[in-house]
């Protein structure tokens, strides 16, 4: 059995779709942002970072998106939604999950909260209009590296590193930069949405995703 700990805002949505993916027991423990859940002292200790998600399995405690996502998929190789470690795409596997988490994520978190990086209004401003143009560039090299050889980010099979770009994409809906404006993007996340893992994560959290 898993543990999610998450909040409704959809910064859970790739362990969350993963774990229907996989059709494993799980439930979900719900973290309320807004009311400062994640800060009383039970959750801390769970994890320190005050953030979410967070996975408790067997008493193991994984946070970080992409630490789940490796962890989730290597406790379930049949699923073959990650390279076998001796495979040539183990590691695009871990460097897209790794730049996705380290650098384009990073852009959106400064795209949607400059305020966790600067006081004041005009270096908020500043921080939003460069976080536009990293995403932008992210965009791109994504796209790129889909028409050579997609439709998803291993090529011809389906990973853990695309659930994690469509939670990405799904935040960007409200950027200035969007990932649904690129059109091999575009398609990979369409197809993801016939998925009844996706549909059903969107689901339970009461999110939508119109392309």
């Amino acid at each position: 059995m898993y543990t999610l700990y998450w909040d409704r805002g959809g910064a859970n949505m790739a362990t969350h779709a993963l774990l229907e993916e996989l059709g494993v027991d799980y439930q979900l423990v719900e973290i309320d942002l807004a009311l400062q859940m994640q800060k009383t002292p039970e959750y801390l200790a769970i994890n320190p970072n005050g953030k979410v998600p967070t996975l408790l399995h067997n008493d193991n405690i994984v946070y970080e998106s992409a630490a789940i996502l490796i962890y989730l998929l290597d406790q379930h190789p049949e699923s073959n939604l990650a390279p076998v470690t001796t495979s040539p795409q183990r590691g695009r596997y871990y460097q897209s999950l790794l730049w996705m988490s380290n650098t384009l994520q990073e852009a959106a978190n400064r795209w949607a909260h400059p305020e966790q990086y600067c006081d004041n209004q005009a270096g908020q401003d500043s921080l939003k209009a460069k976080a536009s143009q990293v995403l932008e560039h992210c965009w791109k090299v994504i796209e790129k590296d889909l028409d050579k050889a997609g439709p998803w980010i291993l090529g011809d099979t389906l990973s853990g590193a695309d659930f994690h770009l469509f939670m990405i994409a799904y935040w960007s809906r409200r950027y200035e930069s969007r990932a649904q404006d690129f059109p091999k993007l575009q398609q990979l996340l369409r197809n993801l949405l016939t998925r009844s893992s996706i549909q059903a994560m969107l689901k339970q959290e009461d999110l939508s995703f119109d392309l």
